[in-house]
């Protein structure tokens, strides 16, 4: 349910504002989700305040965010309710991060699909294959040896309020395969995960975390459907010849999950997609926006997430 709360305006009111803050020095930007003054209801994503919508009917509206759960050594089992509203619809995003590099694994099963697909902010898209795999992340300095190895993990489920994860007092067995491991060099910070939810209904998604060392520590975070920024864009081309690619228009509109960038500017490593959802990563290739940072006037992509920018049309 909403809940009343004292925040700071950088304008005169929420529908002239830029952005909402917890303090009125306006140094800390409040949290994303939506910020209603009785007039007017926006949507704060990344300290910026997107376009006014209607103000949500009262019904099942998503429970509330997950910060900065912890989970460590076992099998952890989350359940998480998005809403069932019409308004209870947009991105859910679904941040891990692993304390000091520590392995983790992560697997997401939403409307009957699998989703494992994550963006690190150092390293960029990482999936363990199959697509229906788990996805180990962690610095390889901390693999104990969890390659075609079989644990036997206790099981533990989330169950607010605190303490969040109770026992569930059974074991299982986890055998970890090459292709679900995704370790990098060192941390590999904060990960982004994309799940899309188009529709009120289903409202409910599964998360199972797996720590398979007696070291491994993670964090994550889950938020509400939101709607995720804009920008204008050209049409993705394979291959740049700037004589027609230095022309193109500016006639798309794209939607960004940012990972390094904030929701205006587009970052490194972000993911990006052709529908406000995030259902639909964009293709892999080239793309023109006016909202990549300077100096550069093109992004790459691959796998929906980016991984360069470009200077190909400079005068």
């Amino acid at each position: 349910m909403p809940t009343q709360q004292t925040y700071y305006l950088n304008g005169p009111t929420l529908a002239t504002a830029t952005a909402v803050f917890l303090d009125s020095g306006m140094t800390t930007c409040a949290p994303d989700g939506y910020y209603y003054d009785g007039t007017t209801a926006r949507q704060q994503f990344g300290c910026s305040l997107l376009p006014a919508e209607p103000c949500p009917l009262c019904g099942d509206p998503c429970k509330g965010n997950i910060n900065e759960l912890e989970s460590n050594e076992g099998v952890y089992y989350i359940t998480f309710d998005a809403g069932s509203t019409i308004y209870d619809t947009g991105a859910i995003i679904i941040a891990i991060s692993v304390d000091n590099g520590t392995v983790y694994g992560v697997r997401v099963n939403f409307d009957g699909v699998i989703y494992n697909a994550l963006s690190s902010p150092i390293y960029g898209y990482l999936a363990g294959t199959p697509s229906t795999a788990f996805t180990y992340i962690g610095a390889t300095i901390n693999d104990c040896g969890i390659e075609g190895t079989t644990f036997t993990l206790d099981e533990y489920a989330y169950l607010p309020p605190p303490p969040a994860y109770v026992p569930m007092g059974t074991t299982t067995n986890v055998t970890i395969t090459a292709g679900e491991m995704q370790l990098t060099a060192n941390d590999p910070g904060v990960c982004i995960m994309v799940i899309p939810k188009p529709t009120a209904m289903p409202s409910t998604i599964d998360i199972t975390l797996v720590g398979p060392c007696p070291i491994s520590t993670a964090f994550v975070s889950v938020s509400c459907p939101m709607k995720l920024p804009s920008f204008q864009s050209t049409l993705g081309v394979t291959t740049v010849v700037t004589a027609i690619f230095c022309i193109l228009p500016f006639a798309y509109t794209y939607y960004v999950a940012p990972v390094n960038g904030d929701g205006v500017t587009l970052g490194l490593y972000d993911w990006v997609f052709s529908d406000i959802n995030g259902a639909n990563v964009l293709p892999d290739g080239f793309y023109r926006s006016p909202a990549v940072p300077v100096p550069f006037d093109t992004y790459e992509v691959q796998n929906g997430v980016i991984v360069a920018f470009h200077s190909y049309c400079a005068l």
